[in-house]
């Protein structure tokens, strides 16, 4: 199997490319699924680019850093006038629909969405049952991340489980986020079934496991406040489990995002990056390049605390000094990085199955696994443990666990969903020591695409969201 950061050559040229000026839903170029898949290797190939699409600026490499995370209380945007306002709108919460960052990672999810589908209809090309089953893992388990992405960021949206011509999306409506989900869910647990807890060959490492598989679900059931369902799905990946994985807490926070230790034991799926070959390396995202970070965030950690340090900044030349954690030298040419960028790691699986734990109840033993997983994140990073005395009930323990994800995953493009599935988004915007506007409730969804609108035409089948 080719690497996962390899060259995609589906990407732009072939059926997989598309017009930014709709909906994006199915391929716009001439080149049809008949005349590209013949073989198994397409099919391959095809499924590598599946993989390629989170790579764009239009998704991890840039505007997802906007929209999930300097929407926050972590970071912000100091920059009015750059991109005639785009980022910086979309973190003051003055975005409308016109904005063409929201726009683009909209229109790149769903051709994204569309690759997805155009492997799922042609793996009858591969005569492996075993590599057959694998493809059809790892792209539902991608079809769910970009639904789970959807669904979070706009609510309701048009449901896309297969290829569709030009003429059949613009008949589409917008699914209810309960049919969303439901897909996503069912994505997922096909995708835990089809797919290995990991890979044996080095160019295979970082295709989605059924281990990412199932934290995804633990956070997927976290979000719907399905609680039961996430402590029994998150409880597969952490002892006694966790047999079929080896995920673990690596001693040293800061070696989870070296670069020169990539998909370390901590990592359970990750966007791969590589400035050693072309065209796969990215820019040192602006957010997190001498960044305006919010002073209570810096002030929470303790004295000990080494996760501190990484939000500090290291010096790469006058204009570029990235945040320990992203960190890395540029290419020769002076032009990319390669860092990975985590998605999903071991420390978030701790987090989110002692808050799924508490959530069906509370337990005062500080032995117990809620107790036990939270206070393994803290001592991993030498902070001072809790006892029931600090946590005495369900509610100081949700307060500690969310403000333990703050800590612990600062510019991973956790917080904004963490406060919006906590209901917790106003009171933190409001008590952060950043420049933040007050958020109108309306605004915890983005706004459809203008263009989407206009083109569909039908204020009851696809509505804008309220407020816009």
């Amino acid at each position: 199997m080719k690497k996962i950061f390899v060259t995609i050559i589906l990407s732009s040229t072939l059926l997989l490319s598309c017009t930014k000026q709709f909906i994006d839903l199915t391929p716009q170029s001439q080149v049809t699924d008949a005349s590209f898949f013949k073989s198994a290797a397409d099919v391959a190939n095809a499924v590598t680019a599946s993989y390629a699409a989170l790579q764009d600026q239009t998704m991890y490499q840039d505007r997802f850093i906007t929209m999930m995370e300097t929407r926050g209380d972590n970071v912000e945007d100091q920059n009015p006038g750059g991109n005639v306002g785009r980022d910086f709108n979309i973190d003051r919460f003055l975005a409308k629909a016109d904005n063409t960052g929201i726009n683009d990672a909209y229109a790149s999810l769903y051709n994204a969405i569309g690759r997805c589908n155009n492997v799922l209809e042609h793996t009858s090309l591969v005569a492996d049952a075993t590599v057959k089953n694998q493809y059809e893992g790892e792209v539902k388990f991608l079809r769910a991340l970009h639904y789970f992405n959807i669904v979070r960021l706009w609510g309701a949206a048009p449901l896309v489980l297969k290829t569709i011509t030009a003429d059949d999306a613009k008949k589409l409506s917008r699914n209810s986020t309960t049919e969303l989900y439901s897909a996503i869910e069912a994505d997922l647990n096909q995708a835990i079934a089809q797919l290995p807890a990991g890979y044996t060959a080095k160019t295979d490492i970082g295709r989605a496991t059924s281990g990412a598989a199932k934290a995804l679900l633990g956070k997927v059931y976290l979000t719907e406040k399905k609680y039961p369902q996430a402590v029994s799905t998150l409880a597969a990946l952490v002892p006694p489990g966790s047999n079929a994985y080896k995920y673990v807490l690596l001693p040293n926070v800061a070696d989870v995002f070296s670069v020169t230790n990539k998909m370390n034991a901590e990592i359970i799926f990750a966007v791969r990056y590589e400035k050693t070959l072309v065209g796969q390396g990215h820019a040192l995202a602006i957010y997190f390049n001498q960044p305006a970070l919010d002073p209570l965030l810096l002030s929470a950690y303790g004295p000990t605390d080494t996760r501190r340090d990484l939000l500090n900044t290291v010096t790469l030349n006058a204009n570029n000094k990235p945040v320990k954690k992203y960190y890395d030298t540029f290419d020769p040419s002076n032009n990319t990085l390669g860092n990975d960028y985590i998605i999903l790691r071991y420390a978030d699986v701790l987090l989110m199955y002692a808050e799924a734990l508490n959530e069906v109840a509370y337990n005062a033993n500080v032995n117990s696994d809620a107790f036990v997983y939270l206070n393994a994140v803290r001592l991993r990073a030498n902070a001072t443990t809790f006892t029931a005395a600090n946590l005495p009930d369900q509610a100081t323990f949700r307060t500690a666990v969310l403000q333990e994800r703050r800590l612990e995953m600062p510019l991973e493009l956790q917080r904004w969903f963490d406060l919006m599935r906590t209901n917790t988004a106003i009171t933190a915007l409001q008590n952060s020591g950043l420049t933040k506007l007050t958020v109108p409730p309306y605004q915890f969804l983005y706004p459809i695409p203008q263009t989407e609108i206009n083109i569909m035409n039908n204020p009851a089948t696809f509505p804008q969201n309220p407020g816009y």
